[in-house]
């Protein structure tokens, strides 16, 4: 599978949410993969904000409260390690899926180590990313 890293296994699905909105927090220093995925995800029926920093996507997810974060691993600032440490301490916790271009498996390994739920490698296909975040996310029971 293109763009997903080859050693790992299919992800965990998130239990069914009740009375919730699907949230998600697209997190990438790069503004034009920010606004594409936005409305990518906001067609999809997804409330989604999106920050181009760490420490913004901190405070959000603080008061946001996102089911789920994409979050890119290389920012300036506050990078994409520091920032999942910190996302990974909030109540509740967000599912984080890493998305950047570095594909050497021992950064993936470390990512995975300290708490991302997936690592997917950039470029990545919208269908297949959208497949991922609905595992992590699953539709809202009425």
């Amino acid at each position: 599978m293109k763009g997903v890293s080859p050693m790992l296994t299919e992800p965990r699905p998130a239990k069914q949410q009740t009375g919730t909105q699907r949230k998600l927090l697209i997190v990438d220093d790069e503004e034009k993969v920010c606004h594409l995925l936005e409305q990518y995800f906001a067609h999809k029926g997804y409330t989604v904000r999106a920050v181009c920093g760490g420490d913004e996507a901190v405070a959000l997810a603080e008061i946001f409260c996102p089911n789920v974060v994409l979050l890119d691993l290389l920012m300036p600032g506050m990078d994409g390690v520091e920032t999942l440490k910190r996302l990974k301490a909030l109540r509740p916790t967000p599912k984080v899926l890493m998305l950047s271009a570095v594909n050497h498996t021992e950064v993936i390994k470390g990512a995975l180590s300290l708490g991302a739920d997936f690592y997917i490698c950039k470029p990545v296909n919208l269908a297949e990313l959208e497949r991922l975040v609905n595992l992590f996310s699953p539709p809202i029971l009425p």
